[in-house]
């Protein structure tokens, strides 16, 4: 019987051993996207379950301001309902972006699919040859074309001093909410790209001498036959991919914890730049302290041909060329503001089209923290003051009072006073009600909970009230529900 046990327990030893090895080698199937997040966020990759996937091929060619691209995406449907379509949306066709996109095949499983363009040729509705039921996956291969107008003045998308400005020149899936696929056009004072976190792989091929900066981070760089060199680039989980290119630019670097943070312009703008670099370093180290951890292993502020704005991406800030010259008094700002936008846009994901409030609000206030722990209480009292305040009441005094919590078109001139200044202020009320430590409390927990999710208002008002243990209605509802 002793004879028998130890046999028995040699041959389990030695089953286990070989499905421990054998675990040991299997290949880590999200490998490719880990050198994009820091070594303590690898545990997200997983924890998100299965993601929608973009491999992507562009050829960029800066002299016929011309890309040509290629990808694949993988979709899985993680909703309770058959799919019979999916949509993507064209944003360089927006009317306010200065380029054009042109789908021109797109393939199911080899087959070609007739598709067919929507909302102002800014959606593309991809018939499925059978409905996509819950739990299934489907690949999607598109070929498109974009061409990139020169621009004289300020721009989100196209040609101008010099730099391509190329954020989302690919198809990106439309969000799928309960209503069915969102293919809102925003009007033009307001962020244009609605998207969920997916998995990038991106190849950029480009002339030797263009530094491509991008949402991206750079694993590799080859030299081709013609020439040319391929920049491969991975990012996950993103909400969206951008590219800005030009042969000018040069680069100051820095490290905050395990990220690279990389400031990107001009040469004529070496002391802005390096400037630019710093604040930003500041910034992601505060937010991380106050908030969370910033993921991802790279971060780059950008110069780019938006006058005095700035416009954020995941991992990526761009900041108008005026910034750097005739308005470097307000860079420290909007570096500070663009880069809050890493917490409440790139990781807590809300709805810019139906309420722009909640994530621009909550950045810009954000900022308080900065200058508060940088320069002291009253250096951030005084912003409240002369930024927020003084720019509601000189709303409410021209009679462009609003009520914050509406979508974006409901704004017209008083867009930022109200969706930015008024915003705020209600993150200050909040803040005066609760305490400073609750406040904060309820910051991590958002983030906690809603990181590489969509949040909304509701969502956020939820969890401010679970963690101070107040009814927070009344507030809520009189500077975010009510005029005046």
């Amino acid at each position: 019987m002793r004879r028998f046990t130890s046999i028995w327990g040699l041959a389990l030893v030695l089953i286990l051993g070989g499905l421990l090895s054998a675990c040991r080698s299997a290949p880590d199937p999200l490998a490719a996207y880990r050198p994009a997040l820091i070594a303590s966020a690898q545990d997200d990759l997983s924890a998100l379950g299965d993601l929608p996937r973009y491999d992507i091929t562009l050829t960029v060619h800066p002299d016929r301001l011309l890309i040509s691209g290629r990808e694949t995406v993988r979709y899985p449907n993680v909703t309770d309902a058959p799919l019979e379509e999916i949509v993507f949306r064209l944003y360089p066709n927006l009317p306010h972006y200065s380029g054009r996109m042109t789908v021109t095949t797109v393939q199911i499983d080899d087959q070609l699919v007739t598709a067919i363009t929507a909302a102002e040729d800014t959606a593309l509705r991809v018939p499925l040859p059978t409905p996509l039921r819950p739990g299934q996956s489907i690949e999607i291969e598109l070929d498109f074309a974009v061409e990139v107008q020169p621009v004289n003045g300020d721009i989100v998308f196209g040609a101008g001093q010099d730099i391509l400005s190329l954020p989302d020149c690919y198809p990106l899936l439309a969000v799928h909410d309960e209503v069915g696929w969102r293919t809102d056009v925003a009007p033009a004072h307001a962020d244009a790209v609605f998207s969920e976190v997916a998995l990038y792989t991106v190849d950029v091929i480009v002339p030797a001498g263009i530094v491509v900066a991008s949402c991206g981070t750079a694993v590799e760089t080859a030299t081709n036959e013609d020439g040319t060199r391929t920049w491969h680039l991975v990012g996950g989980p993103r909400r969206e991919f951008a590219l800005v290119l030009s042969a000018d630019f040069v680069t100051a670097s820095t490290t905050v914890g395990e990220t690279t943070v990389t400031s990107h312009y001009l040469p004529r703008h070496s002391a802005a730049g390096r400037a630019a670099l710093r604040y930003a370093a500041a910034a992601l180290r505060i937010y991380g302290e106050l908030f969370g951890p910033y993921p991802y292993s790279d971060f780059r502020i950008v110069a780019a041909p938006l006058g005095y704005r700035g416009m954020e991406y995941p991992g990526l800030t761009l900041l108008g060329l005026d910034l750097y010259d005739e308005l470097v008094e307000e860079l420290e700002f909007r570096v500070v503001h663009e880069v809050g936008h890493q917490w409440w846009y790139a990781q807590v994901g809300s709805d810019p089209i139906r309420e722009p409030w909640l994530d621009e609000g909550l950045t810009e206030y954000s900022t308080y923290e900065y200058y508060r722990l940088i320069y002291g209480q009253a250096r951030a009292d005084e912003l409240v003051r002369t930024r927020w305040r003084a720019a509601y009441i000189y709303a409410r005094e021209q009679g462009w009072d609003a009520v914050v919590g509406q979508p974006a078109s409901a704004f017209g001139r008083n867009y930022e006073a109200i969706v930015y200044a008024k915003a705020a202020l209600f993150f200050h009320a909040l803040r005066q009600q609760v305490g400073e430590d609750v406040y904060r409390a309820i910051l991590r927990r958002y983030l906690r909970e809603y990181r590489y999710r969509t949040a909304t208002a509701a969502d956020f008002l939820a969890v401010a009230e679970e963690v101070s243990g107040q009814d927070l209605h009344p507030l809520y509802v009189q500077w975010i529900g009510n005029p005046g």
